[in-house]
């Protein structure tokens, strides 16, 4: 059984570094007036939705934004998000505008100046920015998921206490406005007349911290096992950052093997080559959220935090979780992720 230890940050409960921060939203609340309670709005003509700032939470929001324009297809949709995720929402043809955080006067001029029929704020832990940016957006109906801490800022709140997927609490407000029916895939720029190449394995080596990363032998020894059972097989390997030089060092020692896609422009482009790849082969990054959104199948590589697998797990296709039994990766073999793969193909 994996340890049910906390990895990332959480609510103020779980997480007892969040102690002074509860301290500030607590101050914070006593000194602000309890917004009106409103219905949601029948026919939103203008609509802004609040994206937290990790690109993995930009590729989670995607079928929410897509589900809003087609329950609204009138609709002008903006996404207020982060520097690092504009280039995301701004390839995305339904989104308009964006607005960026801590952009200067031009954020807290845009809020005030545009006016939205909807504001929606996904995020399900508060935060003293997202208080602020709730009392100054210019908006006849604001929208949060439920919570004592900070639904007295918004006009309307989203109950989700049985929504346990980060993916079905940010499509909340589909739910509310569909009566529960499922959260639909939504991906841009993809053919959907491209089929799997069974011969044709994407491998993401991306990590986003020390206790995500696979070591450089693991890769080897995976990649592998895989030509020792057919040596047609071609691998995808996608690497950001710091983890460029171990992609380089695979790439040497495979050869033609090996097409490797070093920095991407934008995380969307990896859509496409994962769409026609016959499995992706991840640790718990963005680009799970990316193969599930085009429809292929993933072997997840997780921590042993369990609360984290329950959120971040693929949602739409058929995936393997292997977990840790610590906070890091690095114990999960290779072998194990061989036949988690295997199966997955040939079942």
């Amino acid at each position: 059984m994996a340890n049910q230890t906390v990895s990332q940050a959480r609510s103020f409960k779980e997480n007892p570094r969040h102690y002074p921060r509860k301290f500030q939203v607590g101050i914070y609340n006593a000194f602000s007036t309890r917004l009106p309670y409103k219905p949601l709005p029948k026919n939103p003509k203008k609509i802004l939705v609040q994206s937290q700032e990790k690109i993995g939470d930009a590729i989670l929001l995607l079928p929410t934004i897509g589900g809003l324009k087609k329950l609204f297809p009138g609709a002008v949709i903006n996404v207020l998000c982060s520097k690092k995720n504009e280039p995301i929402f701004n390839a995305i043809p339904v989104v308009e505008k964006t607005l960026v955080y801590r952009s200067g006067r031009r954020f807290w001029h845009d809020l005030t100046t545009n006016q939205y029929d909807l504001f929606y704020n996904p995020k399900d832990h508060p935060s003293i920015t997202a208080f602020k940016i709730a009392k100054v957006v210019n908006a006849g109906v604001k929208v949060s998921l439920a919570h004592p801490r900070h639904e007295k800022h918004y006009n309307h709140g989203l109950t989700v206490t049985k929504l346990r997927r980060i993916l079905e609490k940010n499509g909340a407000i589909l739910q509310a406005y569909r009566f529960g029916s499922k959260i639909e895939s939504f991906f841009p720029k993809l053919d959907h007349g491209v089929g799997k190449n069974k011969n044709e394995i994407s491998i993401n080596l991306s990590a986003g911290s020390e206790a995500r990363k696979w070591s450089f032998q693991n890769w080897v020894e995976m990649i592998e096992l895989f030509l020792g059972l057919n040596s047609e097989l071609r691998f995808n390997i996608f690497t950001q950052g710091n983890e460029a030089e171990t992609g380089k060092k695979i790439a040497s020692k495979f050869g033609l093997l090996i097409a490797l896609f070093s920095d991407l422009t934008s995380i969307l482009d990896a859509g496409q080559i994962i769409q026609r790849s016959s499995i992706l082969v991840s640790p718990d990054t963005a680009m799970i959220h990316v193969a599930d959104a085009v429809g292929t199948p993933v072997v997840g590589l997780y921590s042993g935090d369990e609360r984290n697998v329950e959120r971040y797990r693929p949602y739409w296709v058929k995936h393997e979780v292997l977990q840790s039994k610590s906070l890091s990766i690095q114990a999960i073999p290779p072998i194990d992720v061989f036949n988690a793969a295997t199966g997955l193909v040939q079942g």
